[in-house]
């Protein structure tokens, strides 16, 4: 809700932190601005402003709108930011009828414009308000929530949540030389936890970090130490496989390819893009059909799905309303958590509650790890957790990485299955889609069947038994495998 007019002294007025010289963002917010208008487009804010504005304006549409939606449902309330609340007071329309769901802890998005007093004065906005406070914590064991508890205090926040679940391993408090001994450290507690994971362990398990730059590390750590990473990218060959079908002129061009690939390509990721270059061709595709109207239709598309399943790593704001069996929340030291950028109370207040949200995405095992140096400059740890009573509740410990080829890592039942349909796939000439379905895979890495009955409650009756022959041995291998190592 700020012009591009505007914006210069609005970066002054609230203290924010911006990538580049607040005047160039101005010019450039202005041109784009320009732009919309000449092409006649808008984006989602100019949505709601729009709606809000002829509300304002007209009475009967004002009243339509509200006939069609009697009912308010707002979750995550304590996110909404000047505009969303604005469409929402516009709807409502003075009556009670509404329904909102917040915790004022969880507030973690100041920084895009999200103003937790809107949710802390609803009770007295909507008149006659039923108010019901949820404590319950259902998801962190005890051990964790009364980490996530001594943080949040240190926000001055009324703090009145309990665990509802029994007793859990202490929370490990890990302190590291620098940056590449986190790393591994990091690599070594997922190993430590594993052979209590049972026959999926990675999958239940995340990395939380503060900052996108702290991932690359933990991703070429994790490989080193043959932890599997699930990740929604595109494998290599996928995208340079995109990029030549972006490449081709036409639809002509483009079926060329296609068909080129799908007779004389033996590559799986290239074979898998020329069977959707030609989902896309069977398409009623507005516009010109060519290679780049291929690559907006990819990305615009649900086609990147995960490649590996496995350990997750993510930052703490995109872990929000997520959960994890066991987590590393990595980094918690000084000038990360907090990050360098909170200048003023209100966002040092909410990088603690982004604290406390990354604690409490554990559900039963917590590994906290930190640096004493970074990037060549002194850290330690953060001030958030330096006075943190190490009571039977939390271990602080440095921690020696096991090494790696001393690890028993033994098979990843997802990969294997991923292999043996590729095999198939290529033995056959036909796509790996075509063998069996990722939701069919996963149900097998899940199910674990034993037998072709079980098999078959997975499959048709007929693949089942035609199939048998080949996953039974693979799933017993990897169930004889996990035994091995529990």
């Amino acid at each position: 809700m700020v012009a591009p007019t505007e914006y210069v002294v609005a970066v002054k007025r609230w203290q924010r932190y911006v990538p580049g010289q607040a005047g160039d963002i101005a010019k450039i917010f202005g041109e784009y601005e320009t732009l919309k208008s000449r092409r006649q487009v808008v984006d989602l804010d100019d949505l709601i402003i729009k709606v809000v504005r002829e509300m304002d304006k007209d009475s009967n549409f004002a009243e339509a709108v509200r006939w069609r939606f009697k009912h308010l449902f707002v979750d995550e309330a304590q996110d909404m930011n000047p505009l969303q609340f604005a469409l929402f007071e516009s709807i409502r329309g003075g009556r009670s009828d509404v329904f909102v769901v917040g915790d004022p802890l969880q507030a973690i998005y100041v920084w895009n414009g999200a103003d937790r007093k809107i949710f802390d004065s609803l009770p007295e906005i909507i008149t006659k308000s039923t108010i019901l406070k949820l404590p319950n914590n259902y998801r962190c064991s005890p051990q964790i929530l009364e980490v996530a508890r001594q943080v949040i205090q240190r926000a001055n926040e009324p703090v009145h949540i309990r665990a509802t679940k029994d007793d859990g391993p202490s929370v490990r408090l890990i302190e590291c030389v620098d940056v590449q001994t986190e790393t591994a450290t990091i690599a070594s507690a997922l190993w430590e936890y594993a052979p209590t994971g049972g026959a999926r362990p990675w999958q239940s398990c995340a990395v939380l970090v503060r900052t996108n730059n702290q991932i690359e590390p933990i991703l070429a750590a994790l490989a080193k130490a043959n932890i599997p990473v699930r990740t929604t990218r595109p494998s290599p060959e996928t995208t340079s496989a995109r990029a030549v079908a972006a490449q081709c002129k036409g639809r002509h061009g483009l079926a060329t390819w296609s068909a080129d690939t799908l007779n004389e390509s033996e590559n799986v990721a290239e074979r898998q893009v020329a069977e959707q270059v030609r989902q896309f061709l069977q398409l009623d595709q507005p516009g010109e059909v060519d290679g780049r109207a291929f690559s907006a239709w990819v990305s615009a598309t649900s086609l990147n799905t995960p490649v590996t399943q496995g350990v997750e790593v993510l930052t703490f704001h995109s872990a929000k309303g997520r959960e994890w069996h066991c987590v590393v929340v990595a980094g918690a030291e000084a000038l990360l958590m907090p990050h360098a950028s909170a200048n003023s109370v209100e966002q040092r207040t909410e990088e603690i509650r982004l604290a406390y949200v990354a604690l409490t995405r554990a559900e039963h095992r917590l590994f906290i790890t930190f640096a004493n140096t970074r990037n060549g400059r002194q850290t330690g740890i953060s001030p958030l957790l330096a006075d943190l009573p190490t009571t039977d509740d939390t271990e602080t410990t440095e921690f020696t990485p096991t090494p790696i080829a001393q690890r028993t890592t033994g098979p990843i039942l997802w990969d294997e299955l991923v292999k043996w349909r590729a095999n198939r796939a290529r033995q056959i000439e036909q796509l790996p889609s075509r063998i069996c379905s990722d939701h069919e895979l996963r149900r097998i890495e899940h199910e674990l069947p034993r037998s072709i009955d079980e098999l078959a409650e997975i499959f048709q009756r007929l693949t089942a038994e035609r199939l048998a022959g080949e996953l039974l041995p693979i799933i017993e291998e990897f169930r004889v495998t996990m035994s091995k190592q529990v």
